[in-house]
């Protein structure tokens, strides 16, 4: 983490990339499939132009095995339901085998009384449990295919079998993405958070990808959206600097092995180089990987990948804990 912090604050001096040590964090996609059709995520639109698949364990582990040494947190979630997944319990439990610190991103419609052992026997560490509605019209308003009472089930399930097991984890986080359609619903939410004895709550801010879903989804509150609306368009609050502490932090990894520079990249467009091929360590420092380093530090917003980014933007979430 010193090599890490280092490095990128004298990247940020004199404007070249120097990266010293390894990702502290990793974001590992199990799946790019999803069994939702949110109208915001090119999972589920199918707008993703990337080949579908599943990640194998072999492959899994043989990430796991070479970040062990440096790594200390993996979320396993990129694009898709990591649930689909069969094989996610076993990526999880051997994870945490060699003392990594993991979480899973979920929409819960997956998760029901004839699986809920099944899962706590491999639980992760963390849980992020989105849930967009209180109802099934502000739930499927946006969780398209999805259903409230199967997601508030689901909840319902995860939290009473850590209990009855009196486990630690998983930590259930609590995600509420606010939109137009739910944002009179907050306070509700948080009483909703309380009686279901979630460990931690989370409001975030939308992401959109055109100016109609601007119109149709943004809250009506300046203080719960991430973006500006004028003159026909939209744009994110802040101004982007010639930096990106996630490029020297993070590394996210698709389901078929390619590293790619972060999260907002969710079509792989940028892709540094595939695992089947080189190390981790080999791509993290490649210098193709140094050249986008390089255009980030020079000139942030000359990267259509970032326009849309929150990174060094207080914009992204607000939070409660309960």
């Amino acid at each position: 983490m010193i090599k890490i912090l280092t490095s990128f604050s004298l990247s940020r001096i004199i404007h070249k990339p120097i990266v010293w040590g390894m990702p502290i964090t990793y974001s590992v996609e199990p799946t790019n499939f999803c069994n939702l059709k949110c109208p915001e995520c090119p999972s589920g639109t199918g707008e993703l132009t990337r080949q579908l698949g599943f990640l194998s364990v072999g492959d899994f582990k043989k990430i796991i095995d070479e970040i062990s040494q440096t790594g200390f947190y993996v979320q396993l979630f990129f694009q898709g339901e990591p649930y689909l997944n069969k094989k996610l319990g076993e990526m999880i439990e051997y994870t945490q085998r060699k003392n990594i610190y993991v979480s899973v991103s979920t929409n819960g419609n997956l998760i029901s009384a004839r699986n809920i052992d099944k899962l706590m026997e491999h639980a992760p560490d963390k849980i992020i449990f989105s849930l967009d509605g209180l109802d099934e019209e502000s739930y499927q308003n946006y969780r398209v295919g999805g259903t409230f009472k199967q997601a508030d089930e689901a909840l319902q399930l995860l939290v009473n079998a850590k209990k009855k097991l009196n486990l630690k984890k998983p930590f259930v986080e609590l995600q509420f993405i606010v939109m137009k359609q739910n944002e009179h619903l907050l306070n509700e939410v948080r009483t909703y958070g309380k009686k279901r004895f979630v460990d931690r709550l989370v409001f975030k801010s939308m992401q959109i990808s055109s100016y109609k879903n601007a119109l149709k989804y943004l809250p009506t509150k300046s203080n719960h959206s991430r973006y500006i609306l004028k003159n026909g368009n939209y744009e994110i609050k802040g101004a982007l600097k010639d930096h990106c502490f996630a490029l020297w932090r993070t590394a996210v990894i698709t389901w078929d092995n390619k590293m790619v520079p972060c999260c907002f990249d969710k079509d792989a467009n940028y892709v540094f180089g595939n695992l089947s091929e080189y190390s981790v360590r080999e791509i993290w420092q490649s210098e193709l990987y140094q050249l986008f380093r390089l255009g980030v530090l020079k000139n942030r917003k000359g990267n259509s990948l970032c326009n849309n980014c929150t990174e060094g933007l207080k914009v992204n979430i607000f939070q409660m804990k309960n």
